[in-house]
């Protein structure tokens, strides 16, 4: 999340704050106003604290477990509500917490969740409105400090489709690894860093056609970036020249085996 935003989602934040004490939801009305603006000062903070990485880490979850990014991004969500909601009803419970009601946590985890889950759904909405500029900042691989070291991997060197390349910062131009799925956006892993393009998976798949294999739903792989694949009892994940796992989707591996790609000769040419 770039730094410049953080003084602007405060001031969401402190509004949010304003509007809820001000309505009174869940039935926080009946409380006077000075406890009521501070109980909902606490349950925001709190939640910003908690819920700002949700996003990032449903991302994290989705790539390392092949599950579908808004399905991580809600378990992300439902992680993140449990420490948030018992924060708020403890503090607020002071030095009676130990006598807490069940009913009560279980009230506040449902209240925590439907508050973050809808944030967390105008985050995506936002950061989908806002164009892949916003998204596309590089994440290197490695920090280029010699031209052995920014060479690329071993069998990685064959020209990319200069059609997709074209759309990526010229910094990160150079060999495609592979492609990553999220949501209207796909993510170009090169050699020298990645970039969100707002564009759909096939069509960028389509742009590389007889470069790689769409691996997975959400994963394409170049052919000359696979280093190995990895067994994990029926499940299969190619690892690449960076030393990223990319997941194999069961309906995928006898085809990718009958290429080559899962016995460790690599992907025929």
């Amino acid at each position: 999340m770039p730094r410049h935003r953080l003084p602007a989602e405060l001031a969401v934040l402190a509004a949010l704050i304003l509007v809820l004490a001000a309505l009174g939801p869940f039935g926080s009305y009946a409380t006077p106003i000075g406890p009521r603006l501070l109980h909902w000062a606490l349950y925001l903070v709190t939640g910003y604290v908690f819920f700002r990485p949700v996003i990032a880490a449903g991302g994290a979850l989705a790539r390392q477990t092949g599950l579908p990014r808004l399905v991580a991004i809600a378990a992300a969500c439902a992680f993140g509500a449990f420490p948030t909601s018992m924060v708020i009803v403890f503090a607020s419970a002071g030095p009676a917490w130990h006598m807490v009601p069940g009913a009560t946590l279980v009230s506040a985890y449902v209240q925590t969740l439907i508050i973050g889950a809808t944030v967390t759904m105008v985050q995506l909405l936002a950061g989908r409105g806002a164009g892949p500029a916003e998204g596309s900042t590089a994440m290197p691989l490695a920090p280029a400090a010699t031209a052995e070291e920014d060479a690329p991997p071993p069998g990685a060197d064959a020209p990319a489709a200069p059609a997709l390349l074209d759309q990526l910062p010229p910094h990160l131009r150079g060999p495609i690894l592979c492609l990553e799925n999220e949501d209207h956006y796909v993510r170009v892993h090169t050699v020298h860093g990645n970039a969100l393009l707002l564009m759909r998976m096939r069509d960028a798949v389509a742009q590389l056609e007889g470069r790689g294999e769409r691996v997975h739903r959400s994963w394409w792989v170049a052919s000359d970036a696979v280093a190995g694949a990895v067994r994990q009892e029926r499940n299969w994940k190619l690892r690449l020249f960076d030393g990223r796992e990319v997941p194999v989707a069961r309906a995928n591996v006898q085809a990718l085996r009958a290429a080559g790609w899962l016995d460790g000769t690599g992907p025929a040419s």
